[in-house]
């Protein structure tokens, strides 16, 4: 066929010459050995036309392949040639633009709508006109300019009828019929239009630009020298061109060289085997008829007896089409015009080991029916049609990149295969990109598994971070402006390169505006226009940002009731001057972006805020910044077109900005050497050799697009031939798909649903293909192609050997690799530091609090991030658990220190005045039940702190630092790590001899004395300590700080007595015996010590529990449904997953014993309670004797 090709005309003549082929390959290398053997002028561009950005760069690698290089080629649109041409041939009269195009039609529409308010012509449009929303109007105006755009291309008689004042729908055959009554306002408002233009603007919109273009063409009427027409224009790989578009290329092919390369993917003449033939009967027809059979004969009930169900089912655009140019070549009454040949380049035969995809392909282009299907038996290992049903987009992608890595590893047919080579298309790329960039992006590049991958085809809507902040910024006087999304925004290069904040100091920032109590909205002024005036300005960004630059300027003093946040400080501070700027401009922005202004207005606005808010760090930065700008200037040429200069909200501003801003382009990249991932619209036929579909769900595909109640062309009797619509578009896209795999067509979809693994069906459009392959080859040979896979990635079903189940992901293997009874865990015990420096007091507490927290942070320095370390959105309404703990701890931290010489009524008033800077601060709820909690807690802190200024009061006199100094004994040591867990080795992993003894060392301050000099430590807390008010009985977990000073200081040889301040209720304890102290200070620094090898068995909560009873502490650690328990803590549960893996090797027991009981003693033998307002003379001095007996 190419070799036949390559004979024919050798010298370059006008003429019209499709060549029609079922294989884009051959077609390429046709065009391209035609251009070889007739090449233009030097330095003479040749046009080709193509449908997509990605047709356009297939063309030019095939080019290049041929030609070693790709040069001298003007790939474009359609639509940009045709409005060129026009130009070329009428000159001056054409503008760059028709003054009817979509762009400059939508503004026209606005400027006439709101004046036929009133005009009962326009009652269906009375709703809409009526609104006293802008907005609304350009809404209407938009989808009028589309609907009227798609007339001008398609129905451009209707047009011409109603600007001559005939009202009516003229139909297929030429037939005018009349328009319903609620229609009739369509013919009036587009000669209102018209009216609206000026005589010349009038003859430059584009039906009538079209007519004299082609008129003049066909009189002969060449352009001028300067402008002539291309020598040859190739249109390429279409199965869809306007009919002006055609009309067009007719004309030029009495003066140049139009040479049509078009897919079809039937060698028969088959155009008769779908409703809507009559309308395109021919008495002459290119290709001839399968088995001598006119089909136009056939009735449409018996045509599956004659004809492909797929072919009669998906390619209704591609019949069209083909039948149009049909029409074309039956003028061959004129051989000057039309003596060029026809040349069909549909490939022959079929090997007898085909495979079901080849098999497929040549059943459609042969035409065969169900009944004319040949049986052959298919190659046991043929999987070139697959199916997969998934739970989910994000499982598909999972399962797609184990396929690949399979088809990659072994490839079909026994040739080599490149991830270039793959396709996978989708309907919604921007909604699948997610789990595409979290499943191939997961392995390095030297990891085996690595697939290298490109997304084409994404809006950079939704693929740019600086493209989001614009959005963001678009919607900002509606948006509520969260401390999130300030974060959200910092976390934009550009906008953090502008405001000179680096990425190492975004996360200080962040903390700093959340310790000011930022949670939403710019100003006061910002929530008043948000209809939220009583919020005020507390826990504003203004508020907060007050309060940081006070806490740097006057560190802790108040100012004009400004509670200052005192985090602020240090060389960072100039973040805080960072952050100003930044709400200056978007506070500026905000009052500007809430006035209409016209379209100049807010061009100069938009200019002035992205030159405020963003400076490119990176390429991808300056083409948003440049693409931006483009779409600014392209909408203000739109409105200049159409004289508008009213003024418009800022959601029409926006609006309009963004449908300037992704117009189709042939510059665009769409493959780079890895796996192309892209929607299905761009694809079309171009040839891979492994061909994927994922998503493909019903309902999802073929998509469904609103309908537009005021498209004539929907009407019963008015459609006509290559007219376009969603559902055809998408069955033609699934017949390319299929027609342009070579080796593999893999499609998956949804088929389980996630949550109660429901069966879902398939898009139709894969349901016809399987019920296809079903009556043509058996059930048997669908069912060996058709994998239904588990809801996780690690199943054990893709290791049990089932058919079709594989993973390439050896994690999952190894997880469920059968371990040995009593075989050793691989992890082992870290070594010992053997320089460690001495522990102090809050280290130790810290371990006791959270051994395996400890060791992680401590030793391996790992930190498992915390869900309730997000940024608060939203003000307090209420204050519970550790929000209410944290707040009561801000209060105590504003009051005095020192009591012992203020009044007696010093606690209310500090009191009172300690809950307004809580107020100030943002810390209260507002309003009433910030009223609440401050009456509530002016009533409940009163009497703690009348109990600690008389305790101060007895304790008046300051007391001397305290050195605490201990050297832990060997003798006093106990093994605690779990063996169970972390096996022996065989050098003996507890021997401590060889390393350094543990030690403590720190110091007490803040001791007071009475007035016997008696040291005494002093601590007021905000927490409750009694766990039961009637038992009288403490919690035990809140005394290990009290306790570990005892022990401290009375093993450092100091008796210091102890006082607790609670909110319930206060605490005394005598000194401790300074031997036990020892031992049980040795036994702590033991076990911290051995904890920075291994984390220790000895959860706090579990632990306590265990000196109740296994079943408490098995609660307590694994939880119920009541409570949580510690084992949902992700570091606990790293390494002891349930309570049967912590308490393995008895350790538990044992440590609990030894450590924790004896805490427990003392907190209930050795610690007196009292109630707020008891006589506090008991604190006093006590004798010696009766603290060693409490000890004891």
């Amino acid at each position: 066929m190419v070799e036949r090709a390559q004979t024919l005309i050798r010298t370059l003549q006008p003429g019209w010459l499709a060549l029609h082929g079922n294989r884009m390959e051959d077609l390429a290398q046709t065009v391209a050995e035609w251009l070889h053997r007739h090449p233009l002028e030097p330095l003479e561009a040749e046009v080709v036309l193509v449908q997509s950005n990605a047709m356009a760069e297939w063309f030019k690698m095939t080019m290049a392949v041929r030609s070693g290089v790709s040069a001298a080629l003007r790939v474009e649109l359609p639509s940009r040639f045709l409005w060129r041409s026009y130009r070329q041939v009428l000159g001056a009269q054409v503008g760059a633009d028709a003054p009817t195009d979509k762009a400059a039609l939508t503004w026209r529409l606005l400027k006439l709508l709101p004046a036929l308010t009133e005009r009962p012509d326009y009652a269906p449009l009375a709703h809409t006109l009526r609104s006293a929303s802008p907005h609304d109007h350009y809404l209407l105006a938009r989808r009028l300019a589309d609907l009227w755009d798609q007339y001008q291309v398609y129905r451009p008689d209707w047009l011409d009828d109603w600007a001559h004042g005939r009202d009516g729908l003229r139909g297929p055959g030429g037939a005018l019929s009349a328009l319903p009554e609620s229609e009739r306002w369509q013919p009036a408002l587009w000669r209102e239009v018209l009216q609206s233009l000026t005589d010349a603007e009038r003859a430059a919109a584009r039906p009538q630009v079209h007519r004299r273009a082609l008129d003049a063409l066909l009189q002969g009427h060449l352009p001028a020298q300067g402008a002539q027409l291309p020598r040859r224009v190739i249109l390429f790989g279409m199965a869809h061109v306007p009919q002006p578009v055609l009309d067009w290329l007719a004309a030029m092919a009495r003066h140049c060289q139009v040479l049509l390369a078009i897919p079809n993917p039937c060698r028969y003449h088959w155009a008769d085997i779908m409703d809507g033939r009559e309308w395109l009967r021919m008495h002459q027809r290119r290709l001839p008829a399968r088995a001598g059979r006119d089909l136009a004969d056939v009735p449409l009930e018996q045509m599956h007896l004659h004809a492909h169900p797929l072919l009669a089912a998906w390619g209704r655009q591609s019949r069209d089409f083909v039948r149009q140019l049909d029409a074309y070549e039956d003028a061959a009454a004129e051989p000057s015009l039309w003596g060029m040949p026809r040349l069909d380049l549909f490939d022959d035969g079929e090997a007898q080991d085909a495979p079901l995809l080849q098999q497929v392909q040549h059943r459609i282009r042969d035409l065969v029916p169900l009944s004319d299907h040949p049986q052959r038996t298919l190659a046991p290992d043929d999987r070139s049609i697959q199916f997969h049903a998934a739970h989910g987009a994000l499982r598909e992608v999972e399962v797609l990149h184990d396929q690949l890595l399979e088809l990659l590893a072994h490839p079909p047919q026994g040739r080599a295969l490149h991830p270039r080579d793959i396709v996978v298309m989708v309907p919604d790329i921007d909604a699948m990109a997610p789990a595409i960039r979290a499943v191939f992006a997961q392995y390095p590049s030297d990891d085996a598994r690595h697939i290298p991958f490109d997304i084409a085809d994404q809006s950079p809507r939704t693929s740019q971070p600086l493209m989001a902040a614009v959005e963001w910024l678009w919607g900002l006087p509606a948006r509520r402006c969260t401390l999130s999304e300030l974060h959200g925004l910092l976390d934009v290069p550009a906008l953090a390169a502008r405001f000179g904040v680096q990425p190492q100091d975004r996360d200080t920032l962040v903390h700093w505006m959340a310790q000011a109590a930022i949670r939403w909205g710019l100003t006061q002024d910002h929530r008043n226009a948000l209809d939220l005036p009583l919020c005020g300005a507390t826990n504003s960004a203004h508020f907060g940002l007050q309060r940081m630059l006070l806490g740097y300027a006057g560190g802790a003093t108040r100012f004009a009731d400004i509670e200052p946040c005192t985090e602020v400080g240090g060389l960072d501070a100039a973040l805080a001057g960072a952050l100003a700027a930044l709400l200056e401009r978007l506070e500026a922005w905000r009052c500007a972006a809430s006035q209409p202004a016209t379209p100049e207005q807010w061009a100069q606005r938009l200019r002035a805020l992205w030159a405020a808010c963003f400076a490119a760090t990176d390429d991808s930065d300056r083409q948003v910044l440049e693409s931006l700008e483009a779409a600014l200037e392209a909408w203000l040429q739109a409105c200049d077109g159409a004289d508008f200069a009213q003024p418009l909200p800022l959601e029409t501003a926006h609006d309009a900005v963004l449908q300037c801003l992704e117009p189709p382009s042939t510059q665009q990249r769409f493959r780079a050497g890895g796996v192309t991932f892209c929607t299905l619209m761009p694809m079309r036929a171009i040839p891979f050799d492994v061909v994927c579909l994922l998503g493909m769900n019903d309902g999802d595909y073929p998509r469904r697009t609103p309908r537009n109640d005021f498209d004539l062309m929907v009407q019963p009797g008015q459609a006509r031939p290559g007219d376009r619509s969603r559902q055809t578009d998408d069955r033609q896209l699934m017949l390319d798909a299929l027609l342009a795999a070579r080796r593999v067509f893999y499609v998956s979809w949804t088929g389980r649903n996630v949550r109660d693994n429901t069966e879902q069906p398939p898009s139709v459009l894969v349901a016809q293909l399987r019920d296809y392959l079903q009556a043509a080859w058996g059930p048997q040979v669908l069912a060996e192609r058709t994998t239904e896979h588990p809801l996780q990635p690690f199943s054990a079903r893709y290791f049990q050997g089932e058919v079709g189940l594989f993973t390439h992901a050896r994690e999952w293997r190894e997880a469920h690799a059968p371990v040995p009874e009593h075989a050793p865990v691989a992890l082992q015990p870290l070594p010992a530091r053997e320089a460690a420096a001495p522990l102090a007091l809050r280290d130790l507490a810290n371990w006791m609090r959270h051994p395996a927290r400890y060791f992680l942070r401590k030793r391996l320095g790992v930190v498992f991030d915390r869900d309730d370390d997000a940024p608060e959105d939203s003000e307090p309404f209420h204050l519970a658990g550790l929000e209410r703990h944290t707040v009561a701890r801000q209060l105590l931290d504003f009051l005095p220190t020192d009591w012992a010489a203020l009044p007696d009524s010093a606690p209310q008033h500090h009191l009172g005045q300690a809950l307004q800077r809580l107020r100030r601060a943002g810390l209260l709820p507002l309003g009433t039940p910030g009223d609440h909690i401050v009456a509530q807690w002016g009533e409940e802190w009163l009497p703690p702190l009348q109990t600690w200024q008389g305790l101060q009061r007895d304790h008046a006199q300051p007391g001397a630092r305290v050195q605490l100094i201990r050297t832990a004994d060997l003798q006093n040591a106990i093994n605690l790590i779990a063996t169970s867990a972390y096996p022996a080795s065989a050098g003996g992993q507890n021997d401590l001899e060889p390393y350094p003894l543990p030690s403590l060392q720190d110091w007490l301050d803040g001791l007071r004395c009475n007035a016997a000099g008696q040291a005494v430590w002093m601590q007021l807390t905000p927490s409750r300590l009694l766990q039961d008010a009637k038992k009288r009985s403490l919690r035990a977990d809140l005394m290990i700080q009290p306790w570990l000073c005892s022990l401290a200081a009375a093993a450092s040889g100091t008796e210091l007595r102890g006082l607790l301040v609670a909110r319930d209720v206060w605490l005394e304890w005598e000194p401790l015996e300074p031997k036990d102290a020892r031992t049980q200070l040795d036994r702590w620094l033991y076990a911290c010590h051995q904890g920075q090898r291994a984390p220790l068995p000895l959860p706090r909560r579990t632990a306590w529990a265990l000196l109740e009873s296994d079943a408490a502490a098995r609660t307590a650690y694994e939880g119920n449904s009541q409570m949580d328990g510690e084992a949902q803590d992700p570091a606990w549960a790293r390494f002891y997953p349930d309570y049967d893996a912590l308490a393995a090797d008895g350790s538990l027991a044992e440590a609990a014993q030894a450590l924790w009981a004896p805490l427990e003693q003392w907190t209930r033998d050795a610690v007196r309670v009292h109630d707020h307002g008891a006589a506090t003379a008991t604190a006093t001095a006590t004798p010696a004797a009766s603290s060693t007996e409490a000890s004891l």
